[in-house]
């Protein structure tokens, strides 16, 4: 299969992310970048994404929480563990 067949089998998706979020987000690693610090750079990498991802499929979420109740229960569960775990690093000496 060619590239271009298999670039043609992708659905076409347009995510718009507002300039001024992306500014802030490029501040944001500049700085941590800049300061050394690699971890908060990361982080802030991962919850960009992370929030947009959940911006992105808002309505696939919710619905699947009205569906299943207990993937709402286990979407708070894992938050509340990456929200310990990431204090855990901040708190340890690196």
């Amino acid at each position: 299969m060619s590239e271009i067949q298999i670039l043609s089998q992708i659905p076409f998706l347009e995510l718009t992310i507002p300039a001024w979020q992306m500014a802030f987000y490029v501040l944001i690693i500049t700085v941590c970048m800049l300061f050394e610090r690699h971890r908060v750079a990361l982080l802030t990498s991962y919850l960009f994404t992370l929030y947009w991802g959940f911006f992105l499929y808002f309505g696939d979420v919710i619905s699947s929480f009205v569906a299943f109740p207990n993937t709402a229960t286990l979407y708070i569960l894992c938050g509340l563990l990456h929200l310990t775990l990431t204090l855990v690093a901040f708190l340890k000496e690196a």
